[in-house]
């Protein structure tokens, strides 16, 4: 029981840190859990660990010495966690970034207790104290459940005055997972043990149990809306279509390269003979080509590498109206004389990307317009219930067959000229969107028109006074 309970509290532990090591909300947390976590395994060491590893090599390990590590660990077991529990409830509250100079000055304080109560119960007679000294169980309750209510007070301050809906919802969901534990250890450990309730004196162990619980939730949280920087995805995918797909891309580089160079090869020997001959005019015209090519593979590796990395995405509040004005482009529409009606209100914002949205809303505007032969409408709209936010591009162009539907968002895949379309930009907008956990769909007439929509969780959208759709 002692060790499957320990490997449970670790991976709790790692959880925490793992999330997000850059927070210092999570390395704290972090702190505190593995800290109390040698209360478990201290119980797996002398119980365990030893008789196992003394029954093979014949008692390498002295009573004195593991007794003397057992007493050690129940004694950091019992002091640390506490401060590491007050510093992490500071963090949570947010005084490092109101009161800095006050924030050091508590994280001091924090660990003066500890280091006083260690030169009044020694390390090495800690468990000694245990069992036949009440005070110590009168002294260890009132500090550990003290500084508890204390934690209890700042978290709950804390999510009291956050003011960001998805931060709030983030502390909410930390304060589940670390407060239900740590009461039942409480109870279990020093309530129990300072009215001498001997028959529950191993109730503690059960805690196992809520933490499983508890790491559970968070995985479920995790795959949902994302705990404390972690956010999982399940995709299903064609495992056995995936080398078909790489020779796609292969062969699409292969032939663009070929192309290039083949260019490049034509015009270093016309440049040959030129310099031979000495004709000018003609010298001037081939390094335009060359010239032309070179910015052609320059464009492509650029796309290349921004449309195929991995997406990383930092999120904050955006103006939906204002990342479509940073998306249009502008010159393209003018020149072809396109109109766009954009009906999206002044006071919807999405908690998105900045960056990769604006560029997912300027290739679905590009592409619409690139499908326009002139003088046509591009309009943008959207709608929302209780669980979508949807934004749809309509335009009157040139359409789509059943065909191209299935194939658009496929990288590499293009109806349009090769030299500066290179079939990455629907897949990347694809994978952006996925990001944000929503999905993108077009649709079409074979002869005229086509639509992209875009569908986001409700919960990522708010109106203007900050209230969640």
């Amino acid at each position: 029981m002692e060790i499957i309970f320990s490997i449970v509290i670790i991976l709790y532990a790692l959880l925490f840190y793992l999330s997000n090591r850059s927070s210092l909300i999570n390395r704290w947390c972090a702190v505190y859990v593995a800290i109390a976590s040698l209360g478990v395994v201290k119980e797996a060491f002398l119980y365990q660990a030893v008789p196992l590893i003394n029954s093979i090599w014949e008692n390498v390990i002295r009573e004195d010495v593991y007794l003397g590590i057992y007493s050690v660990m129940t004694w950091i077991a019992y002091t640390f966690p506490a401060p590491a529990a007050i510093i992490m409830g500071l963090y949570f509250f947010g005084l490092n970034n109101r009161n800095p100079k006050l924030m050091s000055l508590l994280i001091k304080i924090a660990w003066i207790p500890p280091v006083v109560l260690s030169f009044i119960y020694h390390p090495l007679r800690f468990t000694i104290y245990q069992a036949m000294d009440r005070t110590f169980w009168l002294v260890y309750s009132v500090y550990n459940i003290g500084l508890s209510f204390v934690l209890i007070a700042l978290m709950l301050k804390g999510i009291k005055n956050e003011h960001s809906t998805m931060v709030k919802q983030q502390k909410i969901i930390l304060s589940v997972g670390i407060l239900p534990p740590m009461l039942y250890v409480l109870i279990t450990i020093y309530v129990v043990h300072l009215f001498e309730m001997g028959e529950w004196f191993k109730a503690w162990q059960w805690n196992a149990v809520i933490i499983a619980v508890c790491l559970f939730f968070f995985v479920v949280m995790a795959f949902r809306s994302g705990f404390l920087g972690l956010k999982l995805s399940a995709e299903v995918y064609k495992w056995d279509s995936d080398m078909s797909i790489a020779g796609k891309s292969s062969d699409y580089i292969n032939h663009m390269l070929k192309n290039q160079t083949s260019k490049m090869e034509m015009c270093l020997e016309n440049l040959e003979a030129g310099l031979a001959s000495g004709d000018g005019e003609e010298l001037l015209e081939e390094v335009a080509i060359l010239s032309r090519s070179i910015a052609t593979l320059k464009n492509y590796v650029e796309r290349m590498k921004r449309h195929s990395q991995e997406i990383r995405v930092q999120q904050e509040s955006c103006r939906v109206s204002d990342l479509l004005t940073d998306a249009v482009p502008a010159v393209l529409l003018e020149s072809k004389g396109i109109v766009i009606n954009n009906s999206v209100g002044e006071d919807v914002f999405i908690l998105c990307d900045k960056s990769h949205m604006t560029e997912v809303f300027s290739n679905i505007i590009t592409n619409a317009a690139e499908s326009i032969y002139e003088n046509g409408v591009i309009e943008i709209s959207d709608a929302y219930d209780k669980s979508t936010y949807c934004l749809r591009f309509k335009d009157d162009g040139a359409g789509m067959d059943e065909e191209t539907q299935k194939k658009i968002f496929s990288p590499y895949f293009t109806t349009k000229n090769t030299e500066r379309n290179f079939g990455l930009g629907l897949s990347y907008c694809k994978n952006v969107i996925k990001k944000h956990g929503g999905t993108i769909t077009g649709k079409g007439d074979s002869e005229k028109g086509a639509t992209i929509t875009i569908s986001l969780p409700s919960k990522r959208v708010a109106i203007s006074d900050g209230e969640v759709i």
